[in-house]
């Protein structure tokens, strides 16, 4: 194990079931691993005010998973922008966070409900990039989307999905 703060490691956040299954190499570039340790902090923060564990299901994504796993909203994006897929993707992939390993997809089901935990954070002091809530349904289910981007705009939004496209609105 290759610890980057005391409860997480390189191999938590880069560890991705979908590319285990798909035979990707989700390995992070070595000038990824200081953005890695910066997310580890952020996370490490956001575990001493829920007082509790995060569970990451995602964090680190190389280029080929992020393919994956974005692909219904690659191509809603597209036609949001008018853009020909052939051509936009390097420009919808520049924008993505998980890719530059600044950003993580967790649950901490011990403290709350994602908009539980994002009041928290919120009120909590510390820096953020983007606080995204996400994919909750009406029993609760859903995540936390945590971006530590050095942009540390502080946006804090609700994801909802159709059909498994994701629609962002800001949360005041």
């Amino acid at each position: 194990m290759t610890q980057l703060t005391e409860h997480f490691s390189v191999e938590e956040l880069t560890a991705s079931d979908t590319a285990v299954r798909l035979g990707i190499d989700n390995t992070p570039p070595p000038d990824i691993i200081p953005h890695l340790v910066i997310n580890a902090h952020g996370l490490e923060r956001i575990r001493n005010v829920t007082w509790q564990p995060l569970i990451v299901h995602s964090a680190y994504r190389c280029e080929a998973l992020e393919r994956v796993l974005t692909a219904k909203d690659f191509a809603a994006w597209c036609v949001r922008h008018a853009k020909e897929p052939e051509m936009a993707w390097p420009e919808y992939f520049a924008r993505k966070s998980h890719p530059k390993g600044y950003s993580s997809d967790f649950i901490c089901p011990a403290f709350g409900p994602p908009p539980e935990i994002v009041r928290v954070i919120r009120g909590s002091g510390i820096k953020f990039d983007q606080l995204i809530i996400e994919g909750v349904t009406a029993a609760g289910a859903g995540w936390v989307h945590a971006s530590f981007d050095p942009q540390l705009r502080g946006e804090v939004l609700t994801a909802t999905f159709t059909n498994g496209t994701p629609s962002y609105t800001a949360v005041a």
